[in-house]
């Protein structure tokens, strides 16, 4: 029986600590959200929120939040995204609720992002779906277990600037999808170990047909390219369109329509799109 007694004591003790374990472990306490406007750069909170920082590491590893839009903008309150496809604007499949971590600490003050979820009485009900805060928001704080609240897992340390300007573009409280391009959405995700302001990446996604090159050499796309480099000089991209398509504009970091745009990598990371538009007419 004693042995008995030893063995709960130690099942149920590892139960309690198993939150400090999660926070230990070596995981990418930053994410990069590239939008179609520019990059938000997010640091995790592993320590106070485990779950919900694995949570959203795991979508964002398995390529969830590609394409996908930013469906709920309400001018000096929130940002939210991360559950409908950009294509139709129908919802994806996630995984399974996770629990909601509002008690731990964390308010959702400006600049913080945090999990959406069903309203109560079912707090734990976030899958894939996130918030940022635009202004300190504290009714949306954790209040008594009748009143949970939604759970802070992070904060963004770089592109407030790009939330705001998503902030300005629009505000709607439902599903906006028109299939217009007008419309804001995330095309890719990224993690790293560390926000590096010494060293900048250069990351490229080609939407239709063509390559993008790079003065000095480093970066030949074929659907993808990456390019990491110490923070010091300009670097020169130059978008090639293939034959029978056309050259139609940069996304995301990189802004304009000229096929040739230089960036500063002391600015930091930039993400950026190409897009190639097929055309009967094509001439470059």
């Amino acid at each position: 029986m004693r042995h008995l007694y030893v063995y709960l004591l130690i099942s149920i003790s590892s139960l309690f600590i198993q939150p400090a374990i999660s926070a230990t472990l070596n995981l990418p306490p930053i994410v990069e959200l590239q939008t179609n406007v520019g990059t938000i750069t997010i640091k995790l909170d592993y320590a106070k929120a485990p779950i919900s920082s694995n949570n959203f590491l795991t979508y964002v590893k398995n390529g969830f939040y590609k394409n996908t839009l930013i469906h709920r903008v309400i001018n000096g309150f929130v940002v939210q995204g991360g559950g409908y496809n950009k294509w139709d604007g129908k919802p994806k499949t996630t995984s399974a609720p996770i629990v909601n971590e509002s008690d731990n600490g964390l308010g959702n003050v400006t600049g913080t992002i945090a999990m959406a979820r069903l309203k109560n009485p079912n707090s734990d009900s976030a899958t894939s779906q996130f918030f940022i805060n635009l202004n300190d928001n504290t009714g949306l704080d954790y209040a008594s277990a009748s009143s949970p609240g939604y759970a802070v897992f992070g904060q963004v340390i770089d592109g407030m600037d790009v939330v705001r300007k998503i902030e300005n573009l629009a505000t709607y409280s439902e599903l906006p999808f028109t299939g217009s391009s007008g419309l804001v959405f995330i095309e890719n995700a990224y993690s790293s170990n560390a926000f590096d302001t010494t060293v900048s990446k250069t990351r490229i996604i080609l939407s239709g047909s063509g390559n993008v090159t790079s003065v000095p050499s480093g970066i030949l796309c074929g659907i993808s390219c990456y390019l990491s480099q110490p923070a010091a000089g300009t670097l020169k991209l130059t978008a090639t369109p293939a034959t029978g398509y056309l050259f139609t504009g940069w996304r995301g970091d990189c802004q304009g329509f000229n096929r040739v745009i230089t960036v500063d990598t002391l600015k930091g990371n930039h993400n950026c799109t190409a897009v190639f538009s097929k055309s009967t007419s094509a001439i470059q």
